[in-house]
Order: structure tokens, then sequence, then C-alpha cells
């Protein structure tokens, strides 16, 4: 843990601890309560050591009255609460301790003024979280999320065994404001391939017109920098990423990578040419999904030992060619792989695991916005992406720790709904809480009426909290 600890610590249940301390009198806190995910999602940050990554996030302000740590965390919660802009925290996260406290805040923050209150300034603004990243350069984001991917690894090393990785770019536009320029950046994120979903885990901010291979290679390098070489067995990548030369380093460290072909290469040219030989047998596969249209009858053919045409590539290739059949036309693509040998069916299904990472983009377009900016000084404008992508891989990993993780035909969604009150209350002690009905709280004070005599102000101001008078 960080020096700030205490500043930040998650509350946890603790029924026996907080008793004892009504029945001496004292109690922080009484909170309308609600059953939802975000005290276990706020527990599950401070046990997977995110809050340290989030502390050591580089900062570049001038002035550092409050940690860079809450900035970070706070837009977390932005994109788990569908927040499309940074004012409305102020009002539907500044304005509720009990949001707070799940969030990790405690009554420290609260009472110097992270909220709105009748006493106190708000140095906690959503003005001062654009000024906080309005310095922040892209590098900054990769670095910091090479230390969340290494605290992900240790943390639950489960989610990396498949060892398949997908790489592709999602391209953002930042309109022109009153005092800001345009932007037009692109993302090349990497992220590890599970049954229904790819996780993005890092990612590289670069103006449109770098080159693919380029932010291919920095976030490779950054992802075996953290993971080790040869911990990404498969890498699922479209053409525009690699080259030969890299192609053949990746193979000689372990690396296997699949990519798709164009029409007009050498290596589609030679798989057709081969399919076309005496002894050439096809394979039914089953067609792709088509919303409006014919579905094709498709059937595929696999090569070993392929030429290739990319320079300097010594790496062996093995093709898939997939043949679609419709009622007026015979189409054609084609896929490599860099191995000796694998079958078509191999690589035709590899290569649709490349395609969740396009799902997951969709997802988090529709049901997070995560690319819908409002005219933003770029380093503003990279943080609200580059904090919606570290919630939704956050709340993937903790959800698949739920009794609900069986039950969902696929963890590519958006944030759950928030929670509601419901009748029982969140009486706060220290770093604990404990959900009582009213009624058993009452029962408590009134057994012990004469401790709650000495206290009388830390009730009455226990019940304020309650009532969200402050």
């Amino acid at each position: 843990m960080t020096d700030n600890q205490q500043d930040w610590r998650v509350f946890t249940e603790n029924r026996e601890h907080v008793i004892e301390q009504l029945e001496q009198g004292h109690c922080d806190g009484i909170l309308p309560a609600a059953r939802g995910f975000l005290d276990g999602f706020a527990e599950f940050l401070l046990r997977a050591g995110i809050l340290d990554c989030f502390a050591a996030f580089p900062d570049r302000r001038a002035r550092r009255a409050i940690e860079i740590f809450f900035f970070c965390h706070t837009l977390v919660y932005r994109s788990l609460f569908q927040l499309k802009r940074l004012a409305p925290i102020e009002e539907t996260l500044f304005r509720s301790p009990y949001i707070l406290r799940q969030m990790g805040f405690n009554a420290r923050q609260i009472e110097e003024g992270f909220y709105d209150t009748p006493e106190a300034e708000r140095p906690f603004r959503a003005q001062t979280i654009a000024d906080c990243f309005a310095k922040a350069e892209a590098d900054d984001f990769l670095e910091n999320q090479k230390t969340v991917l290494a605290a992900l690894a240790d943390y639950c090393p489960g989610e990396f065994l498949s060892g398949t990785w997908v790489m592709d770019s999602v391209h953002i536009h930042v309109p022109n404001g009153a005092h800001t320029d345009a932007h037009d950046v692109k993302a090349c994120v990497l992220g590890v391939w599970q049954d229904s979903v790819v996780w993005p885990l890092l990612w590289v901010f670069a103006p449109e017109s770098v080159n693919e291979t380029k932010v291919g290679k920095q976030v490779f390098a950054a992802a075996e920098e953290v993971l080790g070489e040869g911990a990404i067995r498969h890498l699922l990548v479209d053409r525009g990423f690699v080259d030969g030369t890299w192609m053949s380093k990746l193979y000689e460290r372990g690396t296997r990578v699949t990519i798709g072909v164009k029409k007009d290469m050498l290596v589609m040219q030679e798989m057709k040419n081969l399919s076309r030989l005496s002894d050439a047998e096809w394979t039914p596969a089953e067609p792709p999904k088509i919303h409006d249209g014919p579905v094709p009858e498709r059937a595929v053919i696999g090569f070993g030992y392929l030429e290739g045409e990319w320079e300097n590539c010594d790496a062996p290739l093995s093709g898939c060619l997939i043949r679609d059949i419709y009622p007026n036309k015979t189409t054609y693509q084609g896929l490599v792989t860099t191995a000796s040998e694998a079958s078509a069916r191999e690589i035709l299904k590899d290569n649709g695991h490349r395609w969740t990472l396009e799902e997951v983009y969709m997802t988090m377009t529709r049901h997070w916005a995560f690319d819908n900016l409002p005219p933003a000084r770029l380093g503003v404008a990279l943080a609200m992406v580059h904090f919606a992508f570290v919630a939704f891989t956050l709340l993937g990993f903790y959800l698949q720790e739920t009794e609900d993780a069986d039950d969902s035909e696929t963890l590519n969604m958006g944030p759950p709904a928030m929670p509601i009150p419901e009748r029982e209350l969140a009486v706060y002690a220290g770093p604990h809480f404990v959900l009582l009905l009213p009624s058993e709280l009452i029962e408590i004070v009134l057994s012990n009426v004469d401790a709650w005599q000495d206290n009388r102000e830390q009730l009455l101001m226990a019940l304020r909290h309650c009532e969200g008078n402050v």
C-alpha cells in the first residue's frame, strides 16, 4: 500500500466490530443501504492492487493539493455510472456519501469538501479533473496501464492462461471547442482473449498518420516488458500491423501470428492455385452470420509450407483458403499463420476470435459511450477514453469472481444497473460497516442509552449523513 492508504481505504463489512462500537456509543455514519456490485467492486480494486496503480499515475501538475489517485478512480466510476461528460460527476458522485464510500472514499474526504456541502468549498470538482489531465501525454497512459496489467497478472493469472491475444486499432474523434482544437487519434489496443470477449489491457494513443506496425510493435513490447518474452503465445492481428521481419522475430521468440491476406497478394494466388490441384480437398465449414441476404455454402482448405511474400520473413507459413458460394457468385478469403502445419479449421476458428475485439468496440460505443467525447484538451479526452477501457476490463475481471458469472452468456456487456437503497441502513464505525434494520439500530441505542447520551452529537451527525444533510 502507499503512504496514503488511510485516505482511500475501502470499507469492509464487520458486524461484530460495528455493534461493539455502537454499544459504546460510537458511530461514524448511517446511510441508506443498497445491495449491488459496487461494494464488491471497490474491494476487488483494493485486493488486486489497482488503487496503488492509480496512485502511481504520472502527475504533470504544478500544484498537487489532491492526490492524482482520486481523479483516476473517479473517471473509472464515471464510466460505470454512464456519465457522458465530466460535469455530471459533481451532481451524481460528489453529492452522495453512500456512493463516495463505495468508491473507497471515507469521511475524511467528505469533511474536507470532496463533494458539495454548505460548510466547505469544493476543491474536487469536474474542472479540477480536467485540469489534472490537461498536460497528460500519450505515454503516461501506456506506462500507467503497464502497472495495472502487472497487478492483474499477479492477482488473477488464470485470465491469461490461453496465451491468445488480439490487436486492433479504434479511431477516436475529439471535436473542436471555443478554446480547444479538434483531434483525430487512434488507440492501438492489445487485449487477452477469452471465450466470449477480449479484455483490453494495453493501448497506445497515436495520431491517425502513424503507421500501424510502429504502434503495434510499441504496445507489444510493453506487454512483453510486463509479462515476459513468449507470454503471448498467439497474436491475432490485422495484416497492416506486421511486416516480414517482425513476424520472423515473433516466431523466434515463441509467438505465433495469424493474419488475413489481401486478394492481390501473392500468397493468396498461391493458395488459389494449390486449391485447383486434382488432390485438393475442400472441407465444409459453418457459414458466416449474415443478417440480410442469402447465406453462402462455405468450405475451407488448408496448406502448409507456403512461400508467402513478406520480405525478410523466415517464419514458416500455413494458410487457410475460405470459399463462399452464393447463388450468383463465389468469393474467396485467405488467412495465414506462422506455423509449419496448421489445419484450415483451426486457422479459421482462431481468426474468428480476432473479431471479438471489434464486438467489444461496438459494446463500448453503444453502452459505455467511450468515444462520445466533448470538446476538450487532448490529455483530458485521452483520459476519458483510457479510463473507460480500464473500467470495462476491471469490471469484467471482477464479475468473473461473482456468483452471477456462470449465468452470463457473455461478459461483453454494459455496466450493471445502479443499486437502489433498500430497507436496511449501512452503519459505519472506523473502516467497517454493517447492515442493520432501523429497528435493530434503535434497539442497540436504547439498550445503551447512557453511552449514547454522552455522544449525542455524534449520533445526530451520523443520522444527518443518512439524510444527506452534512
